[in-house]
């Protein structure tokens, strides 16, 4: 069982095009199918039309290779080596346990609502190739977070389809990877329509359901009630300080730069915790953040480098996926203990520790316009055992590094027990 998924525009749907032509080319016969007939019409058909070398069809069926010709209902292609394909929508699944063929294409599998279309190709997909080649099926779609998931999802506990999974193969196609064969700048211009959940979806095939995201902070309020007048941050006070980059989605350099310190709260002796310093830095249009900056606009470096010069910085966390080489440096000056802080289950836990704190109002900051604005920004992802969470951008173009840098070092903070 293989799962091509993709993006828009990714190459999926004519990856399985080219699987079921080589393997008719070999006198396999299978199917080939869309969810339902209309799409088959108007997608995959044309698709294949396109590709088909119709001079190896034979010339009863070459017809077909005309547009003026459209399916109106199941048909079959017979090729000159013997190879069938039998071809159309499988709306009704029942209506597809006939044929007994080598393999199955089925095509945009995410908008059928339950796996009764695998089931019936799975009972179908059972002869040998002459070569001996397996029967086979393979899926091209964009993802959608139903059956699909729970067939070709990342292995869970007493998982009921762990037998299937061992059998499978996922392969994700990125839109962007495809660009070649794209109008310029389509990445870039899609996105402008879509919000950034649907993004991750259609742009980067990411397993997610577009429909369950939220903001992270059901009211504003919440992160208002945490406003209070903080005394100034004593010299020797620890402080966690966290950094946070991102790039654009189809840029190769930084576009935002947040930093967040924390430290313990300095009235109130439970495990509450104060926003002490804030900083982000945007890039210009077209360019990326100077990490060094000059002396009367520093950069990123510069102030991490003052921070820790003049206050008591215990650790620095970061995200290394785009701070590697600032890290890096750092590192090697003695200037802190530096992290790295995991962007997968660390970064679930924190984020999801993150909300509790604010809902619970046991962290405390000054206002600051900026952090709020990244906070207010902010959706939440539910991971999928529905407890913890990750924190998203509501929309592509807006800035949540200050929410997840503040999320990391809220963490962290706890964790040292300042």
């Amino acid at each position: 069982y293989t799962l091509l998924k993709g993006g828009e525009g990714g190459g999926k749907s004519v990856a399985g095009i080219i699987k079921t032509l080589n393997r008719l080319k070999r006198g396999m016969s299978g199917i080939m199918v869309s969810p339902d007939l209309p799409h088959f019409r108007v997608s995959l058909w044309p698709e294949f039309r396109r590709w088909c070398p119709w001079s190896q069809v034979v010339e009863k069926h070459r017809r077909m290779r005309h547009q003026t010709w459209e399916p109106y209902r199941p048909f079959s292609i017979v090729f000159k080596n013997g190879a069938t394909l039998y071809c159309g929508g499988i709306d009704d699944p029942g209506a597809w346990e006939g044929p007994n063929v080598n393999f199955a294409h089925f095509d945009e599998a995410r908008r059928r609502k339950k796996a009764d279309a695998l089931k019936v190709l799975d009972g179908r997909v059972r002869i040998p190739g002459p070569g001996g080649e397996s029967p086979q099926i393979w899926i091209t779609t964009t993802p959608r977070k139903h059956w699909l998931f729970e067939y070709f999802g990342p292995p869970v506990d007493d998982d009921p389809h762990a037998g299937f999974k061992a059998q499978s193969l996922v392969v994700t196609l990125l839109t962007a990877d495809n660009a070649a064969n794209l109008e310029p700048g389509f990445v870039d211009k899609r996105a402008l329509t879509l919000t950034a959940a649907e993004a991750r979806v259609l742009l980067e095939a990411e397993w997610e359901d577009i429909e369950d995201t939220e903001r992270f902070l059901p009211n504003m309020i919440l992160w208002d009630k945490c406003k209070e007048a903080l005394p100034t941050l004593g010299l020797k006070e620890p402080i966690v300080v966290a950094m946070d980059a991102a790039t654009g989605r189809t840029d190769a350099v930084s576009d935002c730069f947040g930093i967040v310190a924390v430290s313990r709260h300095p009235k109130r002796r439970t495990d509450d915790l104060a926003v002490r310093f804030v900083q982000t830095w945007q890039a210009r249009p077209g360019g990326e953040i100077d990490f060094q900056g000059t002396e009367e606009r520093p950069g990123p470096e510069r102030v991490v480098r003052w921070l820790c010069t003049n206050y008591n910085v215990v650790q620095i966390c970061y995200d290394p996926t785009e701070l590697h080489d600032m890290a890096g440096r750092l590192r090697k000056g003695g200037v802190a203990w530096l992290k790295k802080f995991s962007q997968g289950n660390q970064r679930l836990e924190a984020d999801r520790q993150l909300l509790d704190l604010i809902m619970q109002r046991r962290i405390a900051h000054d206002g600051n316009a900026m952090l709020r604005k990244h906070m207010d920004n902010a959706n939440r992802k539910l991971n999928n055992d529905g407890k913890r969470l990750r924190i998203v951008k509501r929309e592509e173009g807006l800035k949540v590094d200050l929410a997840v840098a503040l999320s990391m070092c809220s963490y962290e903070a706890l964790r040292l027990n300042l």
